[in-house]
């Protein structure tokens, strides 16, 4: 172990001295004139000021014409709001290109494989495209490839949102009904909630596309609040491959901390405490669904489960439990759960330490099948605000995975 991670030190030394200041950053940092720092600890974790900017639709919290540096490109003037339904509703577009750049690059290391050292460089390369639309729209989506077992798979999802009001969105296309508190991770594994598979191979972490309204708002003198959001999605895939449309929903309380849509202290994070946001965030979920597969008959399954995010000082920690119940006719019920609990530490605001333990039963009704479990240490470099290096250990502790730890050197950078 202390030959790999002085390897690791001395490629992440190299990248970093030859790496050169970065003037070109994403689509929402060149509109607002900002660092990636303003709204994310650590791309792409969001900070306090960053689920803010989120909740109101992409929109710096009380009044985005006052933060933006960026002027859009009207498409009508003001006048063709009062002679509508006469002309076309006014509206605008971003002033300059909305893409960005994201790039992950791999080395991997296996002690059990026959190769043990894997070069994945890229893995990853996805085309960024997010922004505005007048006051009432705003877009997201993405053309990624991928390497994924020496195969190139191609995706490109997207979403358009109608943003009402803070409390009151409508979101087309690329939904999220993860079951993890952000959605999102620092590390390369994902969360063992978002990866479980029922019995016909439906999970969380693959592609959920419908139709989604959902919102956000304050708590009592501007902090802390709320969070909801309802679906339907096919369930598995662009085309579903069942005449059942699958449901879910989220809700969340946050106590303390800045306000869900911002407030009289929304304005930006502040310079080298960014990561701070004193809160604790208690949420829980379902998810109802019909999962089929070729050659099996339709299973019928529900999840159902709770959250928590805290926050406090450098510390951040957060967990997920997560139940599920199957039904496939002529079969046995199956129950599974599966759990993680994370602890982050911001050492410096460049520097983040990590560990997360995972534990799963696929059926909780019969001894005989084992859990899994593992842990995973691992640490952040920040390089830059839109460059950084992770270095991550999956170490199992169960007997029948012992054989299959792993571990990674990720890049990220994103321009």
């Amino acid at each position: 172990m202390k030959h790999v991670v002085s390897i690791f030190l001395v490629i992440a030394y190299l990248l970093v001295f030859f790496a050169e200041d970065s003037w070109s950053v994403p689509s929402f940092s060149r509109k607002y004139k900002t660092s990636c720092s303003t709204c994310h600890y650590a791309f792409p974790m969001l900070n306090g000021f960053g689920k803010a900017f989120k909740n109101n639709g992409y929109r710096y919290p009380g009044g985005d014409e006052n933060y933006r540096k960026e002027e859009p490109v009207s498409l009508g003037s003001e006048g063709y709001k009062k002679v509508w339904p006469e002309a076309v509703w006014p509206s605008d577009i971003p002033g300059t290109s909305p893409l960005a750049v994201h790039a992950v690059g791999r080395i991997n290391y296996s002690a059990m494989s026959n190769v043990k050292w894997e070069f994945e460089l890229p893995h990853e390369l996805e085309v960024l495209y997010a922004g505005t639309i007048g006051e009432d729209f705003s877009f997201f989506g993405e053309i990624e490839v991928e390497n994924e077992n020496n195969e190139t798979e191609i995706a490109f999802p997207f979403a358009l949102q109608f943003d009402s009001d803070p409390a009151f969105h409508v979101r087309a296309g690329m939904v999220r009904a993860d079951p993890s508190p952000t959605n999102l991770r620092l590390t390369r594994n994902h969360y063992n909630v978002a990866s479980f598979k029922s019995r016909n191979g439906w999970r969380f972490r693959d592609e959920h596309v419908g139709l989604e309204v959902w919102g956000a708002g304050n708590g009592a003198d501007a902090l802390g609040g709320f969070t909801y959001r309802f679906g339907v999605v096919n369930g598995q895939g662009l085309s579903d491959i069942n005449p059942q449309k699958d449901i879910y929903g989220k809700v969340t309380y946050k106590i303390g901390g800045l306000g869900e849509i911002g407030g009289a202290e929304s304005g930006e994070s502040e310079v080298s405490e960014f990561y701070i946001d004193n809160a604790i965030t208690l949420g829980g979920f379902f998810y109802n669904g019909t999962a089929s597969k070729t050659g099996a008959k339709d299973e019928d399954f529900t999840v159902f489960g709770g959250d928590v995010d805290f926050w406090y000082d450098r510390f951040i920690a957060n967990g997920t439990l997560m139940l599920m119940n199957s039904k496939i006719p002529n079969t046995t019920d199956r129950k599974s759960m599966a759990y993680y609990v994370q602890g982050n530490y911001v050492l410096y605001p460049w520097l983040i330490g990590l560990l997360r333990y995972e534990w799963e039963d696929k059926d909780s009704d019969i001894d005989t099948v084992e859990p899994v479990n593992a842990i995973i240490p691992g640490v952040t470099v920040m390089a830059r605000a839109n460059v950084k290096f992770i270095l991550e250990l999956k170490k199992y502790l169960d007997e029948a995975n012992k054989y299959n730890d792993t571990f990674v050197m990720q890049m990220n950078f994103g321009i």
